[in-house]
This record gives C-alpha cells, sequence and structure tokens, in this order.
C-alpha cells in the first residue's frame, strides 16, 4: 500500500512539474523587430513597404507581434536608402541599426 501512495505521489509531483503557462508569443508564434537609427537624421521606416512611421536620430522603433518569418526593412532619408531583410524567430528580438 505504501509502494502504491509513494508511486501516486510521484507521478503527480512530476506532472506538476512539468506543466507551466506558454507565454503569448509561443501560442501566436511571433516576435519582435527594433530597428536603431543611427544616421543624424530622421528616416521614414517601412517594414514589408508597410509605412510604420518616421524614426528620428538615436531612437529604437520597436514592433511587437510580428509573425514569424522574413520581413524587408526600408529606411528612407532622400537620397539615402537602406534596404535589408530580417527573420524574426519566435519570442525573440531580431535588432537592426541604421547607420
Amino acid at each position: 500500500m505504501k509502494k502504491i501512495a509513494l508511486l501516486v505521489i510521484l507521478i503527480v509531483s512530476m506532472t506538476a512539474i512539468s506543466c507551466r503557462v506558454k507565454n503569448a508569443c509561443e501560442v501566436n508564434h511571433t516576435g519582435t523587430i527594433a530597428v536603431i537609427n543611427k544616421t543624424g537624421s530622421t528616416v521614414e521606416l517601412r517594414i514589408n513597404n508597410e509605412k510604420i512611421g518616421d524614426l528620428p536620430d538615436q531612437m529604437v522603433k520597436t514592433v511587437d507581434g510580428k509573425p514569424v518569418g522574413s520581413y524587408d526593412i526600408n529606411a528612407i532619408c532622400y537620397p539615402k536608402v537602406w534596404d535589408t531583410t530580417v527573420n524574426v524567430i519566435e519570442c525573440k528580438k531580431v535588432e537592426y541599426t541604421l547607420r
């Protein structure tokens, strides 16, 4: 009888330890893109050709909740244009610095 009780307690303990609540980013498979502007001037920021807004010098623009995948980042301050592609990873922040 003691062995059965010990076995039940052990099984219940292992089940309780192994369970955890998942973060929203794990459930939705999303991550974050952060763009850092160190160009010396304000730039127009676009992600996948969607205008995100203007990004002043020495500021960071963070976009949360982007589904996992590749994104084209364009920053424009005529005559200069910065283009790159970043890969969003689940529950991670990918950073791109404009120089």
